[in-house]
């Protein structure tokens, strides 16, 4: 008589994939609104279900093992296909109005798309987009004035579930001489933008001087400003527009940070319909 396999607990896969991404059974436990113990509880069950340890604990954090790299990537396959057929085979329709806020630079790429596919497939729910810097854009979500919202994060700042890391990079026009002088001229969004303070600490730890010479949340201005070579800026290398360039890091350009662009749900009581598009964003992002 054949023996079947053990089923895999589709709670517990969740539940690892949100350690993996995070890196931290504490950050994790926030992401699910679970107890640490609890996570780290269901990080063991699993393990003892494949009979093989998925994570290798250190003092300086976790990092997965052989094991632990294969089994996530089976692990987010599996859950998307889960969430597919959930949608498909019982499909629950919804009608109301969600807000999402989206950074101004992610405007463009995939996510289009993604709210456009949403959108045929949900009619009767509105999507009300809040384009702002990500630093406004926490305040909002935790002030419940955001159902969810795409972030631009660094690994110690994350508050959301990964969807993607990316290198932040200097920019420049293309063959453009700006980035020889000094001070050295940027061009940069306002405030609530998390890009402006790395670029700027960068610059203060090689001694290299610089300067403002225009600074605002509208992109096209922005661009202009480096396109017609009176700036540099910074922007992540995978939504650099093709009219511009990227400068090589470097003795007078340093290296800059990587930034996650991260998925972040209002705390409080589960919201489907929000809950729902969160995976289509988490699945687009994916593919």
């Amino acid at each position: 008589m054949i023996q079947a396999r053990p089923l895999l607990d589709l709670h517990l896969l969740r539940t690892f994939c949100a350690v993996a991404e995070t890196a931290s059974m504490t950050r994790a436990a926030q992401l699910l609104n679970m107890s640490q113990g609890a996570v780290s509880q269901q990080i063991r069950k699993l393990e003892e279900q494949l009979a093989s340890p998925l994570l290798d604990r250190q003092k300086t954090g976790l990092t997965l093992t052989d094991a632990g790299e294969v089994m996530l990537s089976k692990a987010r396959q599996l859950l998307v296909l889960n969430d597919r057929i959930m949608r498909d085979v019982t499909p629950v329709q919804f009608a109301g109005t969600l807000s999402l806020g989206i950074p101004l630079d992610l405007m463009g790429g995939r996510l289009p798309n993604i709210l456009r596919l949403f959108a045929e497939q949900y009619p009767d729910v509105g999507i009300n987009l809040v384009c702002a810097g990500t630093l406004e854009l926490k305040a909002a979500l935790a002030n419940g004035e955001l159902d969810l919202s795409l972030l631009e994060e660094l690994d110690k700042d994350r508050s959301g579930r990964s969807l993607f890391t990316d290198q932040l990079a200097w920019i420049g026009a293309r063959g453009g001489t700006v980035r020889e002088r000094n001070p050295l001229a940027l061009s940069i969004a306002s405030t609530g933008c998390v890009f402006r303070l790395p670029a700027m600490e960068a610059l203060d730890r090689i001694a290299r001087p610089w300067k403002r010479v225009y600074e605002s949340n509208n992109l096209d201005a922005l661009f202009a400003m480096i396109r017609m070579d009176l700036a540099v800026g910074v922007f992540l290398s995978s939504l650099v527009p093709p009219e511009l360039e990227k400068i090589p890091f470097g003795d007078a350009f340093p290296k800059l940070p990587k930034f996650h662009v991260t998925l972040a749900q209002k705390a409080g009581a589960r919201n489907e319909m929000a809950a729902t598009l969160a995976d289509f964003i988490e699945s687009g992002y994916s593919k």
